[in-house]
């Protein structure tokens, strides 16, 4: 008998199972082998200033904090690194996001975030930016394969992961325990992306998936040093630079596609974006074109919580693409949500949604 059963070794699942095993709970997670988990194509990457408004969220100084000391006990555990802090180049890319920027200097909370701005075409790195940009700091990525792939081996060492495409009707839940064929478990957290929108007990919370292609080039032989960036660019696209001269680059969205096949037309179109970020785009080459899909929600906060009228059935889920950022903060919450009943951040608790079950 466990006391959880978590669909989905993502990274939200596999954090959670990881917390909670640490604190003495008995767990088992079910996982497809990957086969469809957006974690393992995702770049990872730590952006505390979102979108094109550059917002931050009120916790976001308590989610970079679980940021560093999650991932480094982790990469203590593994004996390598997972977290890598580099910082990012915020190109303009439209006049309006001049205003935008002009309201951060201000705001002494995310002082420590904001580097200096710099006029067009004066950037520090080898990018084109007409209309000129800032630097950020406390920004990066976390190595989510190596990380999943380490976690998936924690796992099996402690007798926690079997792996199994989950189906629905598979699943008995009652109010005494949840059946899983022969598995039996005091309660059952969905952290399986956007496939919990199928679920006949979170089908009613609004996700709203997003398919996005990412691409994995690498450098020619003949760029030298200086010629390609060392820092995250980010403009209309994004430029991640990684390990051994290798780069991501990011990422389109699209909400009515729901597989994991790359297209020629996504391909092109991050291609022409990164021919008009760098000044020398011709010394990346490709690689290879992912897709994952998003587990993104339509008021953009995760889904945390327990089902209002099914006490064993429980969700970790709808991160989007901030995962990497946010997971190890609200891994931390859920586990207090589900040992002791502490109260879930409001924005994030399913509690907002009690309305919309039929």
């Amino acid at each position: 008998m466990y006391d959880y059963l978590i669909v989905g070794q993502g990274l939200a699942g596999s954090l959670l199972a990881w917390r909670l095993i640490n604190l003495g709970k008995k767990v088992l997670v079910l996982d497809d082998g990957h086969t469809s988990s957006s974690s393992m194509v995702a770049a990872g990457v730590i952006n505390p200033l979102a979108g094109k408004r550059f917002n931050h969220a009120p916790q976001i100084h308590d989610w970079l904090e679980a940021v560093e000391t999650t991932y480094t006990h982790l990469a203590q555990q593994a004996k390598e690194p997972f977290l890598q802090w580099v910082d990012m180049l915020r190109l303009f890319h439209s006049p309006e996001q001049h205003h935008f920027y002009a309201r951060l200097p201000g705001q002494a909370a995310i002082a420590d975030l904001l580097g200096g701005s710099f006029p067009p075409d004066e950037p520090s790195q080898p990018v084109q930016a007409p209309l000129g940009g800032f630097t950020q700091h406390r920004t990066g990525y976390v190595r989510l394969p190596a990380l999943l792939h380490f976690l998936a081996h924690w796992l099996r060492e402690h007798q926690a992961l079997h792996i199994a495409t989950v189906n629905h009707e598979d699943l008995e839940i009652s109010a005494e325990r949840v059946c899983y064929g022969s598995f039996q478990a005091g309660g059952i957290v969905f952290c399986d992306g956007y496939r919990s929108m199928h679920s006949p007990w979170f089908g009613y919370l609004p996700f709203a998936p997003d398919q996005g292609e990412i691409l994995t080039l690498t450098q020619k032989p003949n760029a030298r040093p200086g010629q390609l960036p060392n820092k995250i660019i980010n403009g209309a696209e994004w430029l991640l630079p990684i390990d051994d001269g290798m780069f991501r680059l990011g990422s389109t969205h699209n909400h009515q596609t729901r597989d994991h096949q790359p297209t020629k037309e996504g391909t092109n179109k991050l291609l022409q974006g990164m021919n008009a970020l760098l000044k020398n785009p011709q010394l990346l080459e490709l690689v290879r074109s992912e897709a994952g899909v998003r587990p993104a929600t339509s008021d953009r906060q995760p889904f945390l919580g327990t089902h209002p009228t099914c006490p064993k059935a429980h969700i970790f889920n709808g991160f989007g693409a901030h995962g990497s950022l946010m997971i190890p903060w609200y891994s931390e919450q859920m586990c207090r949500w589900l040992m002791r009943r502490q109260p879930l951040p409001e924005t994030a608790d399913i509690a907002r949604y009690r309305d919309k079950i039929a």
